[in-house]
C-alpha cells in the first residue's frame, strides 16, 4: 500500500503501483525513493510515518512538520541537522540530504520533512504501561543509565543538548534490547510539551511536566538540564510513578519523596539520582564523565567481595613445634596470630558468649569481618552496642527470644554503612535505667534490612530513621513498648515497613515528619498509648493493608502539612477517631474499614483536605 501524506486528502490509501494519489493527485513516491506505508504517530507539531526506501527495500521513518510557524520550522530543521551530525547507535541515523520540502497537490503550504532510521521497538512509557507500571530492577536501571549517559556524552560533545528527555522519547530496540534517544529539538505532545518565547521571542524553551528543570522553564537551559530530566526519567522507571504524582511529589515544598518507592536500589544510586535533579544546575554533576565515574563506583560497591585465596595447611617443623609448646607466651603468640589470620578470611563467623565460637562478642566479630561476611550469633546474652560500619549480615542462629543484645550506655545498633542486614535478634534498649537517651536501633544512613527481630526501648523510640541517605527495609519485626514511638522517621529519611507487629509504644506506633516518606504495608498496630500512625510537619506516608486497632487516641493522625495515602486498612476500636486530620493535613483514604471507633470514623477540620472513597464508616 502507498499512503498519501497530504493532510487534506480524504482517501489517502493507494496501491503500490500508483505514483500520484488517486484521490487528491499528490505525489506518492517522495524524493523519487520513499513510499509511505502508514502513519505511526502524531501530536503537537509533527507526525511520523513509516516508509520504505524502494531502491533498497529498507524501512524508514519520515517525520513531517504540521505547524509552519517560523520558530517551529527552525526547531524542526535543527533536529534534522543535529541528528545528521551525530553518529551513535543510540541515536536515529539521519543522512545529510534527508531533509526536504514537499508540496501537496494544489497547495501553497509546504510540508517540511526529513527521513531517519526506523527504530523497531517501544518507547519506555509504553514499555512501563505494558509492564503494569512495575518498576525495573537495579541491574537493568544501571545498564540503561550507562547507555543513556553514553548517548548524552556523544550529544554534549557536539555542543548540543537534548532539552526534552523523558520516557516517551527513549526507544527500546526490540532486536538488541538497546536504548535510543529520539526527538531532538522539537516538541512532541502539546498536552505535556510545548514551546514558548522568552525575551521578546529570542529564546525558546521546551517544557515537559515533571521532567523539565526550572532554569529551562525560564529559557536558560544548560547541559545539566539534561541530567535533571534523565534523573526524573529514572525516578519514573524505578517507582512506576510519574514525577508529578502526589505520592512522590510535594507541590508545597517542590521536593521529591520517591526513595521509599524504590527500596530495591542502592543508596549510592539514589544519591546520584537526587544530585542529578538538584534544584540548582551548579549542584548537579558537571558533565557526563562525572556521572559515568559515579556509575563505576556504584557497580564496584555492588560486587560481592572476592573469595579468599585457598590456604594450605601450615607445615610445622618439628623443632618449631617444640619451641611453641615449650616456651609459654612466646610460643603461643604464633598460633594466636594464625588464628586471627584464619578468622579474618572466613566468609562466615560464629559468635558464642560461652566461648565456643570464633568470637565471644558480636563487636569483635564485626571488627574482624570482611565486607560480605555473615556473622552467626548463637543463643546468649550480649551486653554491647554494635556499630555496623561495613556491608555484613548479622543473623541469629537460634530462637529469637534466646539471642538478646542489650545496651544501657548507647544504641544497641548504629548503622554506619551503605548496606547491611540484621535478622533474628532480640534488641533491648535499656538506656532509661541509667537516665540515658538512646534508641534501640539508630539508622542515620544506608539501607539496613532489619528482619524478624524483637525490638524494645525504655528511653527513646525503638527505631530511629534519620537523614536523607537513610532508607531501611524493616520486615516481620515485633516493635513494642518503646518509651516514645515504635519507629520514628525524620529529616528527609525514607523507608519501607512490612509485616510488622507494632504495639504498646508510648507515642505513635510509627511517626513520620520533616519531609520523610515511609511505605507501610501489612502491619498490625495495636494497643498504643497514643495513636497508631502519625504523619506531620511535611511527612508523607503510604499505609496499605494494615490493621490499626485499640489505641488510646486515634488510629491515624495527620497534621501540619502531613500527607498520607491510606488504602485497604482496618482501623477499628480506637478510643479517638479512626482518622484525625487537622491543621492543614492532607490525605487520601480509600477502601478502608473505619467502623467501631469511639469518636467516629473521621474528623477533618476546615484547614485540611482528605479524599474519601469506598470506605466503611
Amino acid at each position: 500500500m502507498s499512503f498519501c501524506i497530504n493532510p487534506q486528502c480524504t482517501n489517502p490509501q493507494n496501491s503500490n503501483d500508483e505514483l500520484f494519489c488517486i484521490s487528491c493527485g499528490s505525489e506518492l513516491l517522495l524524493q523519487g525513493r520513499y513510499r509511505v506505508v502508514r502513519q505511526l504517530g502524531g501530536g503537537g507539531f509533527a507526525v511520523t510515518f513509516e516508509a520504505i526506501e524502494v531502491r533498497t527495500n529498507t524501512p524508514k521513518v519520515i517525520k513531517i512538520l504540521t505547524n509552519n510557524h517560523q520558530k517551529a520550522i527552525e526547531l524542526f530543521q535543527q533536529e534534522a541537522e543535529v541528528l545528521s551530525k551525530l553518529n551513535h547507535p543510540g541515536i536515529p541515523k539521519v543522512e545529510r540530504d534527508a531533509y526536504f520540502v514537499y508540496f501537496p497537490r494544489n497547495s501553497q503550504n509546504p510540508s517540511h520533512c526529513f527521513v531517519m532510521e526506523k527504530i523497531v521497538g517501544m518507547d519506555l512509557q509504553k514499555y512501563m504501561e505494558n509492564r503494569g507500571m512495575r518498576p525495573i530492577d537495579q541491574h537493568l536501571a544501571l545498564q540503561w543509565f550507562r547507555e543513556l549517559v553514553t548517548i548524552l556524552d556523544c550529544v554534549h560533545k557536539q555542543n548540543f543538548f537534548h532539552r526534552d528527555i523523558k520516557p516517551p522519547n527513549i526507544m527500546l530496540r526490540a532486536s538488541s534490547g538497546e536504548l535510543a534517544l529520539i526527538d531532538f529539538g522539537t516538541a512532541r505532545e502539546l498536552t505535556q510539551t510545548y514551546y514558548f518565547a522568552q525575551a521578546q521571542g529570542q529564546v525558546t524553551g521546551i517544557i515537559s511536566a515533571g521532567y523539565t528543570p526550572l532554569e529551562q522553564m525560564n529559557g536558560q537551559a544548560v547541559l545539566q538540564s539534561d541530567f535533571f530530566a534523565l534523573a526524573r526519567t529514572f525516578v519514573y522507571l524505578l517507582t512506576g510513578k510519574q514525577p508529578t504524582d502526589p505520592a512522590i511529589y510535594n507541590s508545597y515544598t517542590n521536593e521529591m519523596g520517591w526513595r521509599s518507592y524504590a527500596p530495591h536500589i542502592s543508596p549510592l544510586l539514589a544519591d546520584l539520582i537526587d544530585q542529578m535533579m538538584a534544584h540548582l544546575p551548579g549542584h548537579r554533576p558537571a558533565n557526563t564523565q562525572e556521572i559515568l565515574q559515579r556509575l563505576d563506583q556504584i557497580d564496584q560497591s555492588l560486587q560481592p567481595p572476592p573469595p579468599p585465596p585457598p590456604l594450605a595447611p601450615p607445615k610445622w617443623p618439628r623443632r618449631r613445634v617444640v619451641q611453641m609448646l615449650g616456651f609459654g607466651s612466646i610460643g603461643l603468640a604464633i598460633p594466636i596470630g594464625l588464628y586471627t589470620f584464619f578468622t579474618k578470611n572466613k566468609t562466615t563467623l560464629t559468635v558464642s558468649s560461652n566461648g565456643l565460637g570464633d568470637f565471644k562478642t558480636i563487636s569483635e566479630a564485626i571488627k574482624n569481618a570482611q565486607p560480605g561476611t555473615r556473622i552467626l550469633v548463637n543463643p546468649g546474652f550480649y551486653q554491647e552496642s554494635l556499630i555496623i560500619d561495613k556491608p555484613i549480615k548479622i543473623i541469629g542462629d537460634g530462637p529469637v527470644s534466646n539471642i538478646v543484645i542489650e545496651s544501657a550506655n548507647s544504641n544497641c545498633i548504629v548503622m554506619q554503612t551503605n548496606q547491611a542486614e540484621v535478622r533474628g535478634l532480640t534488641l533491648r534498649g535499656v538506656a532509661g535505667k541509667k537516665n540515658n537517651n538512646f534508641f534501640a536501633v539508630d539508622i542515620p544512613q544506608g539501607q539496613l534490612t532489619l528482619a524478624e527481630c524483637d525490638i524494645t526501648s525504655d528511653s527513646l523510640s525503638c527505631v530511629s530513621v534519620i537523614g536523607a541517605t537513610a532508607n531501611p527495609i524493616i520486615q516481620q519485626c515485633k516493635i513494642h513498648d518503646g518509651a516514645q514511638a515504635g519507629i520514628f522517621f525524620q529529616k528527609n529519611s525514607r523507608g519501607t515497613v512490612q509485616d510488622c507487629d507494632i504495639f504498646g509504644n508510648g507515642l505513635s506506633g510509627i511517626a513520620i515528619k520533616d519531609n520523610s516518606n515511609a511505605v507501610i504495608q501489612r502491619c498490625k498496630f495495636h494497643n498504643g498509648k497514643q495513636g497508631g500512625v502519625l504523619v506531620y510537619e511535611d511527612g508523607q506516608a503510604t499505609v496499605e493493608d494494615c490493621e490499626i486497632l485499640g489505641h488510646d487516641l486515634s488510629g491515624v493522625e495527620i497534621r501540619v502539612n502531613g500527607n498520607a495515602i491510606i488504602q485497604r486498612c482496618k482501623i477499628n476500636q480506637n478510643k479517638g477517631r479512626g482518622v484525625y486530620v487537622h491543621d492543614s493535613g492532607l490525605g487520601t483514604v480509600e477502601n478502608c474499614d473505619l467502623s467501631g471507633n469511639n469518636l467516629g470514623a473521621f474528623y477533618i477540620d476546615s484547614t485540611s483536605k482528605v479524599q474519601r472513597r469506598g470506605n466503611i464508616e
